[in-house]
């Protein structure tokens, strides 16, 4: 039994669920590719790990003032009473070192170990904080280089990372871009690249997503429902995942809530998990 939503599943992007999927959607993409791609190029996975603060607000206890009544005394020999408030308790804040394995499948050319393309598939650190700062640092060296970048964005949560993504805003819950490279569209000072953008909806299947080679090889394309469906089953979603529980955060966008509430109503509602 295949996932009930028409594209992305946003059970998936539970903390639970979502690092087992990252990693399947890189393998699964990866032994999509490389059979028409094969024997010229070839399709691999890189997984390396980024190590970053996270700080983390410990809850502070309640704090009830210690009152007490002593004597001391005076100059003159008189007893002073006095009440004594103690301090409060200062908050505390945990700064822990997080490590947090990110996946990128590339494509070579066999004999020479060119990167031709990379498919970045976002993590939530990609998308946030540290992590952000770093992935827009690494997507604004492979924009000014020749090599075609492909983003995969199956999150709603977090910041998108490009600023043709951003202004003006778009109306989905996913993306996906495609931005072709080659030698004639960067100099020592300047890039000049074009992104294309798919906005895919809660409520809508995948493109037929179209991935870059050297030119003048054609595109191949990569079936992303197809790697969903194939992880689905092999990673037993259909007993794991229980949809009578609500959809993880964020919250829903209105439209999707409704589409949501009509069409998939043995699903939970749209409300904060």
């Amino acid at each position: 039994m295949p996932s009930p939503f028409p594209g992305m599943d946003p059970y998936f992007e539970d903390s639970e669920i979502w690092s087992g999927f990252h990693h399947d959607l890189a393998t699964e993409i990866k032994a999509q590719l490389n059979p028409p791609i094969g024997p010229k190029y070839y399709a691999d996975v890189e997984t390396y790990t980024s190590t970053g603060p996270v700080q983390i607000m410990l809850p502070r206890e309640e704090i009830y003032p210690d009152v007490g009544v002593f004597k001391r005394p005076d100059t003159y020999g008189a007893v002073a009473e006095s009440a004594v408030l103690a301090p409060s308790a200062p908050i505390e804040r945990a700064i822990l070192s997080t490590r947090v394995k990110l996946r990128t499948v590339k494509i070579y050319v066999t004999k020479t170990s060119q990167l031709v393309t990379a498919i970045e598939i976002l993590s939530p650190y990609n998308k946030q904080g540290q992590g952000l700062s770093k992935y827009r640092e690494k997507r604004g060296k492979l924009l000014r280089s020749p090599v075609h970048l492909v983003e995969l964005d199956l999150l709603r949560r977090g910041t998108r990372p490009g600023p043709e993504l951003n202004e003006p805003p778009l109306e989905c819950d996913y993306l996906l871009l495609v931005n072709r490279g080659g030698e004639d569209r960067v100099s020592e000072f300047s890039f000049n690249r074009i992104s294309q953008i798919w906005p895919v909806s809660l409520n809508e299947p995948f493109p037929m997503l179209p991935i870059p080679l050297l030119e003048p090889d054609p595109d191949v394309t990569i079936d992303l429902r197809a790697a969903i469906d194939s992880i689905y089953q092999r990673s037993g979603y259909e007993w794991r995942i229980d949809y009578r529980k609500p959809v993880p955060a964020p919250q829903l966008r209105p439209p999707m809530a409704d589409w949501l509430a009509e069409n998939l109503p043995e699903v939970a509602s749209s409300k904060l998990a």
